[in-house]
């Protein structure tokens, strides 16, 4: 009898040990999904709702994650075993690509797979999903983002043409350096000084050979570094915040504001040495030829920002339709006395419920649509000339430009999460996934 026991006991710490070990190996492979998708950009609530569907389909019974921009701490349980893993990825970046393969995979994996399914199909997103775009478009795209900026600025065609090269250099730069790993910050700040030195040798030599005699053309170097603006993880850490999931929204808030800081204060250390000053110009009274202008700036400027976010032609497309749509609904609302945060308000409104429609029809995850479609309503001018003001110690106009230009980003993501809550029940009310369901949650 006893040698029976032991044996029962022995072959019972043998099951329990290679259940421990598959739940390890079904937890990796979860994980490793959460951290494809965070480090392609996307907010927390997308990150663990698809480790859940993939924790669903490998047998969990419950999966508790606490994510930031770049950290995913989880624990996974099953019957009576649980494990709790931490992963952390550098560098946040933005794949608008990869965020969709991870999502269509999430959504497809059915009712049971096994840890070695999900790894290879992983594996092919990796080797799949890269780059969409050349250096040389990812350049061409930043420059006519900027100029886009610029025109809807009020700034002059020719100010827009030399906005557009220096952006262009500057993100030849910001590539160059990223390839050879230096700091993200570092990039930052000399895509920054490179984009706003460019601009101002452009305009020096226009000025030296007559082509221009404006003394205030060399305002416009900020819309030169507005390609730096981080559009996609602002925007996201306001949809997390409205969530209340207060670790992943503020730590991509903070990464965020990390990013604008280092940009203002590159492009603002060259205008205080070189002398620049980002004034705005005088905004000219709309008529039917400016909004035709400010209709191609909005196409290019939406078009340009989602080739940086490494979107499909298909991403590209829908988000500068619907971004079109709403920006001209903002300036229209501008023009007719509305305070400019109500009118961006309306404007991302517009973005979120028509991204809501669209992307059920196509299939691609809202959120790769409706933040590039979203940044062209970002006053980046503003941003910049809020540190200039406050360098310069005119405080007033620097706490005035900061307050309004903060009014209207919070007005965006305002814009975006009442979209939200309109169209998805999910998200309006706090519906979390059921492990225990097989059910296609969008």
């Amino acid at each position: 009898m006893g040698i029976m026991a032991e044996e029962s006991d022995t072959h019972h710490l043998l099951q329990l040990v290679e259940a421990e070990h598959q739940m390890g190996e079904d937890a990796d492979a979860v994980l490793r999904l959460g951290a494809m998708i965070m480090a392609a950009g996307t907010g927390g609530y997308r990150v663990i709702r698809a480790m859940k569907r993939a924790a669903r389909a490998l047998g969990f019974d419950r999966v508790e994650a606490v994510i930031s921009v770049n950290n995913i701490t989880c624990s996974f349980h099953k019957g009576e075993l649980f494990r709790t893993i931490v992963v952390n990825r550098d560098n946040p970046a933005v794949d608008a690509s990869r965020i969709e393969a991870l999502e269509n995979l999430s959504h497809h994996m059915g009712s049971s797979y096994t840890a070695e399914e999900l790894h290879r199909e992983l594996d092919q997103i990796e080797q799949r999903v890269g780059k969409r775009w050349p250096v040389w478009v990812q350049a061409l795209a930043a420059g006519l983002a900027c100029s886009g900026f610029a025109v809807l600025n009020h700034y002059p065609f020719l100010e827009a043409v030399v906005v557009a090269l220096a952006a262009a250099v500057g993100q030849i730069v910001r590539h160059s350096c990223a390839r050879r790993h230096l700091n993200q910050l570092g990039t930052t700040a000399m895509a920054a000084v490179v984009a706003s030195l460019m601009y101002l040798f452009m305009a020096k030599g226009l000025a030296m050979v007559g082509i221009i005699d404006s003394p205030t053309f060399t305002t416009g170097y900020v819309a030169s570094v507005l390609f730096l603006i981080p559009g996609f993880p602002l925007f996201s850490s306001l949809l997390d915040l409205s969530r209340f999931d207060l670790f992943s929204g503020l730590s991509r808030l903070c990464y965020a504001t990390t990013v604008i800081c280092t940009a203002t204060m590159a492009a603002t250390a060259v205008s205080l040495i070189t002398g620049l000053q980002p004034l705005p110009p005088d905004p000219a009274t709309p008529n039917l030829l400016w909004y035709l202008e400010a209709t191609g700036a909005t196409i290019v400027g939406i078009a340009g920002f989602a080739i940086l976010f490494n979107s499909s032609r298909r991403m590209a497309i829908t988000a500068t339709t619907i971004g079109t749509v709403a920006n001209m609904v903002r300036l229209v609302c501008a023009e007719a006395g509305l305070q400019p945060q109500f009118a961006a308000f309306i404007g991302a409104l517009v973005v979120g419920l028509l991204g809501a429609l669209l992307t059920k029809r196509i299939s691609i995850p809202r959120i790769t649509i409706t933040v590039p479609a979203s940044v062209v309503m970002i006053p980046g001018t503003a941003i910049y000339r809020t540190v200039y003001y406050l360098n310069s110690g005119d405080i007033d106009s620097g706490v005035g430009t900061a307050a309004s230009a903060s009014l209207s980003i919070i007005a965006i993501g305002a814009g975006l999460v009442v979209a939200r809550m309109l169209t998805d029940p999910d998200w309006t009310f706090g519906r979390h996934i059921d492990l225990h369901k097989n059910v296609d949650d969008r």
